[in-house]
């Protein structure tokens, strides 16, 4: 059977879970928060490969339980013609001793049409319940390939910073906010986050060198950007950004009431989200688009650089202006 070469693999990342996996594999499902919710990652040809349930969860938990309907769930959705399951529930799939603080580790396999490989938990960090499965096809070694996913696997966020990851846009926002909208399209990937009004977005275009055509990256963002920020009278200016060619944007709100709420709220000692910021950049070597951008309050615009730092990139700069490596 073939070996996993995992030097290639790549990050996928969804509500606080982040998975490496090969790098053709991608989000195909997503529902829920992060309290509760399911994401699936399929291969090029469309096939299910990797199942992630999970659900916060306080007191006693069953997991052997949990693990016990997920198994009859998939017998469920086996299609006429398909031969029955035959489970195994002794399946060493990932040892407890790489799985620190995740109680109950309950590790199944399952052969039918498919072959599929997985564990559940319960989290004593994050207090999520999570259950994992990897499918794998005849010529791989499924046990070994479902090791290193669900052994890799992060099911909670380490720091401040949630990782997003999914079909070549991968950025980090701080905890707090959370997922508001997304955009999962093939000309265009968008994340949207908030919390108490403001606002993060972060996004990415592709085949940028047929959306520049007329060769102005200013005309573009005037273009495209305004809907991101509607109410807000933006303006660009040309520069370098991370190394590449990049329009900054900033603006605050038309309307007047905006302002005098913000001038109540600054009285009171609160923030108020009153002011945008952000950077649109051409990838060249990736002929992509990026932008990140923020509505926040006019004493946190350095939230901008930092989110718009934390964009993979990978032909950026080596460093950020903290001297801190970027991610890539």
């Amino acid at each position: 059977m073939a070996k996993s070469a995992t030097d290639n693999w790549e990050v996928r990342g969804w509500q606080g879970i982040v998975v490496t996996v090969p790098p053709e594999w991608d989000i195909a499902a997503i529902s829920g928060d992060a309290d509760q919710g399911y994401m699936r990652l399929d291969d090029i040809e469309n096939m299910p490969r990797v199942e992630i349930k999970w659900q916060k969860a306080k007191g006693f938990v069953d997991i052997e339980g949990v693990v016990d309907k997920y198994l009859t769930e998939l017998g469920r959705r086996r299609r006429k013609g398909e031969p029955e399951i035959e489970v195994d529930r002794d399946c060493a799939v990932v040892s407890r001793r790489r799985m620190k603080r995740k109680r109950d580790l309950n590790c199944f396999a399952w052969h039918g049409a498919t072959d599929g490989f997985g564990a559940g938990w319960y989290c004593e960090d994050c207090k999520r319940v999570m259950v994992v499965q990897v499918l794998a096809l005849p010529d791989e070694d499924g046990l070994e390939l479902a090791g290193e996913i669900i052994g890799n696997l992060q099911d909670h966020p380490d720091g401040e910073w949630i990782t997003w990851a999914t079909y070549g846009l991968q950025m980090q926002a701080p905890e707090r906010f959370a997922l508001s909208g997304q955009k999962l399209m093939a000309g265009l990937i968008e994340l949207q986050f908030e919390d108490r009004g403001e606002q993060i977005v972060a996004a990415r275009w592709g085949m940028a060198n047929v959306a520049l055509k007329d060769g102005s990256l200013q005309r573009w963002a005037q273009r495209e950007i305004p809907p991101h920020h509607k109410g807000v009278r933006l303006s660009y200016e040309d520069t370098t950004f991370r190394g590449h060619p990049a329009v900054e944007v900033s603006g605050h709100f038309v309307n007047p009431l905006r302002h005098i709420q913000a001038f109540a709220m600054h009285v009171a000692g609160k923030p108020y989200p009153e002011a945008v910021r952000g950077w649109v950049w051409h990838s060249r070597e990736e002929n992509r688009i990026y932008y990140a951008g923020v509505l926040v309050d006019e004493d946190r615009l350095e939230l901008a650089e930092q989110v718009a730092r934390r964009v993979a990139c990978p032909d950026a700069d080596a460093t950020d202006a903290d001297g801190e490596e970027p991610i890539r």
